[in-house]
């Protein structure tokens, strides 16, 4: 706990307010079931937007992506709360099927990078992971951000899955995730020991992301996870005993096997 009491000041959570093999450590069991519930009531209203707009002949991708992230969060509840990898797994399967039909000009690189990730931690089927992978090849072609061109990090996961696209040697934002793309042209030993260093930084290094410090607002927090960090070891076989303990380490989605 010495590594989130420098961080959070410690997570103020006694063990017996915990969900049964919870995995996040800030929040509690009912904290987590609170955000359960929110996260279903948020699908309920934005399914009934987009029916309503369907009628009207006004619905837009933009409402697909947005229940895919409803989708998307709703499984990082569950995974931090301790449930049970098979529910997990079926939240991101309706999350992928959502997420398929969601792209735009503006999509976010942020989201492709937990959708490629976790898919290929889940081992989705082809079927599902194909059109994770169409729409980060429609962000290729026609991304509106003029920094977007095809990114090392992506490709490098979607590769590991099916070895048929680009291989590129930068990424969009070389600030975040410059270093990472670094670990996956190093051997083994030194892979894993950058990784854990890595990790040991990746939570300030998104300081201005939106999701940072979501943890003193309410019901905001979903987990602090880097599933790419767990994707990037799982496809280069590293030995994650060193920092299977990070707070930010999806160790059980890792080590999942259908």
């Amino acid at each position: 706990m010495g590594f989130l009491n420098k961080l959070f000041g410690g997570s103020n959570v006694k063990e017996e307010d915990r969900s049964p093999n919870q995995r996040a450590p800030l929040k509690n069991a009912k904290y987590f079931e609170v955000a359960l519930k929110q996260k279903d009531e948020r699908i309920a209203m934005d399914k009934k937007t987009r029916e309503t707009l369907l009628l009207q002949g006004r619905a837009e991708p933009y409402h697909d992506w947005s229940l895919a992230l409803d989708y998307l969060m709703k499984f990082s509840v569950a995974y931090s709360m301790g449930q049970p990898m098979e529910s997990c797994y079926d939240l991101f399967i309706t999350a992928s099927d959502w997420y398929a039909k969601g792209w735009e000009p503006d999509s976010a690189y942020a989201d492709m990078l937990d959708m490629v990730s976790i898919g290929y931690l889940l081992q989705i089927p082809d079927d599902k992971y194909n059109g994770i992978v169409q729409y980060v090849e429609q962000s290729d072609k026609g991304s509106d951000y003029a920094e977007w061109r095809p990114d090392g990090i992506l490709w490098f996961i979607i590769n590991a899955r099916k070895a048929t696209g680009p291989t590129p040697d930068a990424v969009i934002w070389p600030s975040l995730y410059q270093s990472l793309l670094e670990i996956t042209r190093m051997n083994k030993e030194e892979a894993t020991v950058a990784m854990k260093q890595y990790l040991e930084k990746w939570y300030d290094l998104h300081s201005n992301d939106p999701w940072y410090n979501n943890h003193t607002k309410d019901h905001a927090y979903t987990g602090y996870w880097c599933w790419e960090a767990g994707a990037i070891t799982k496809i280069m076989q590293l030995d994650d005993s060193s920092f299977k303990d990070s707070p930010y380490y999806p160790y059980d989605l890792v080590h999942w096997r259908r």
